[in-house]
């Protein structure tokens, strides 16, 4: 019988239960323990998808000698200190969106990962996987597009604050002292890494935003509601590049998803992918044909290649290194917002 990976799921919420479904359904890993302070869902999920260990503590979790990786799918503002523990008893962690509530903790849990020699794979680099993503890097990194010189990625979504119209029991999504903010973290972040990725991982240099909340029906009474329903982000990179990012929970828009990136010698937009170009003095549109992207039922790619990572010994594709460069982004677009001017990566940091 060939070797699995032995898994620990900490968390198990809408989100850690989709974690450990992806891992039940990857055919090199296996999940022999959660963990919840919620010790009836603790109970009711392992009862649910036959998982024999269970904890209400995590820290008790990470004493099973036999777990070899966890996934940390709690809240944000606890990634980090599940992710350093689990780095201090020898295991490999996979940590749920966003990596931490700022760029420092995102830095603490790398050093941790790397001081004790295990991997950190991180989630919110998901849509590295689709073939169409694969696409748009090499025709950037091949040097097709000529000089990249701007990208623009707008996400909208009329009513989808987690909270107040989805995921409704779970209000922490609205409280930034446990979500670290409002629709940039939760989803911006997918973007954020994604043109970084796409743009072969540019230096960021500074960022001017803005943030604005007040569209939709407001939290009940009591609910703490301090987060943003919307952020625009100019972030200015190294070598002149410049990337903006649109991101709404709740606006009064619709079919206005979109991401351009401009070069010098041809533009691209992503969906459907389709290449703006000229030969010959004559101006081209070209739409590759791309592989079909996963199917529902088809494994998770990003907790296949963790598990590889993790087996094979080599780093995964969502490396912690690249998450901290997510968070520098976002935790200054917050500076940003809040001071009403541009800041320095740098200044943020030392903030």
């Amino acid at each position: 019988m060939a070797r699995k990976l032995n898994v620990g799921i900490i968390g198990v919420g809408v989100i850690g239960v989709n974690q450990l479904k992806s891992f039940q359904a990857c055919e090199d890993a296996e999940v022999l323990a959660v963990a919840d302070v919620r010790g009836d869902v603790a109970h009711s999920v392992a009862e649910t998808y036959d998982i024999p260990l269970v904890f209400t503590d995590y820290e008790e979790l990470l004493t099973v000698l036999e777990l070899e990786a966890v996934s940390v799918c709690t809240p944000p503002f606890a990634h980090a200190e599940p992710t350093c523990a689990a780095a201090a008893k020898g295991k490999h962690v996979l940590c749920e969106k966003p990596m931490a509530m700022n760029a420092k903790e995102a830095q603490d849990m790398v050093a941790a990962c790397r001081k004790a020699g295990v991997k950190l794979g991180i989630c919110h680099a998901r849509s590295r996987f689709s073939p169409r993503a694969e696409a748009m890097r090499r025709y950037v990194t091949s040097g097709f597009l000529g000089d990249v010189y701007y990208a623009r990625v707008s996400r909208f979504r009329r009513r989808g604050r987690p909270g107040l119209d989805i995921l409704i029991d779970s209000k922490w999504f609205l409280d930034s002292s446990k979500a670290g903010g409002g629709c940039l973290m939760d989803i911006g972040c997918y973007d954020i890494d994604l043109m970084l990725y796409v743009l072969d991982n540019p230096k960021p240099v500074s960022v001017s935003a803005t943030t604005f909340r007040g569209v939709g029906k407001p939290a009940p009474a009591g609910v703490v509601h301090d987060v943003e329903d919307q952020a625009t982000v100019f972030v200015r990179f190294e070598g002149g590049l410049t990337v903006t990012f649109e991101q709404s929970f709740a606006a009064n828009m619709a079919n206005a998803d979109d991401i351009r990136i401009f070069g010098t010698k041809a533009g691209m937009v992503a969906d459907p992918l389709t290449l703006y170009t000229e030969q010959d003095g004559q101006q081209l549109k070209i739409v590759p044909d791309l592989p079909q992207p996963r199917r529902g039922d088809a494994p998770n790619p990003l907790i296949a290649d963790f598990v590889a990572a993790c087996m094979e010994d080599h780093e995964p594709k969502t490396p912690g290194e690249e998450g901290v460069t997510v968070m520098q982004i976002m935790q200054t677009a917050y500076a940003s917002a809040k001071q009403e001017r541009d800041v320095s990566i740098e200044e943020a940091a030392s903030a």
